[in-house]
């Protein structure tokens, strides 16, 4: 069983199975975000008690009740939760879907448009 943070608009479905694939590894894992202060992702082997610590300063939070930190390579997209402004651009720069780019467009006060493809191979 796992949760995964609702904030990460340039989440590549490949990458996200490199995690679950890490994951499966312990009895309780986590993700730190890309700023290592919070977390990404929480996720338990079938049994283990279910006890996500979101929030604030959850990667503290998981490893003091002792989960798995996990550190796969190649997982930028899962790691990038947009708590900020230039978190959002960094989630841009990587590529995000036509709804996203919808929002960003009304809030600039653009037009509609068709929006901007992902990078290719997404």
């Amino acid at each position: 069983m796992g949760a995964l943070q609702a904030d990460l608009p340039a989440l590549r479905p490949a990458e996200l199975a490199l995690v679950l694939a890490a994951a499966d590894e312990f009895d309780q894992a986590f993700l730190p975000d890309a700023a290592e202060i919070g977390t990404t992702f929480y996720g338990v082997r079938p049994g283990v008690p279910f006890t996500p610590g979101f929030g604030g300063e959850s990667r503290e939070r998981h490893l003091l009740r002792g989960a798995k930190e996990l550190c796969p390579e190649g997982v930028v997209s899962v790691r990038r939760d947009v708590d900020t402004p230039d978190d959002l651009e960094t989630a841009l720069s990587l590529g995000v879907g036509p709804r996203t780019l919808a929002v960003v467009g009304k809030i600039n006060g653009e037009p509609p448009s068709e929006g901007t493809p992902r990078p290719s191979g997404v």
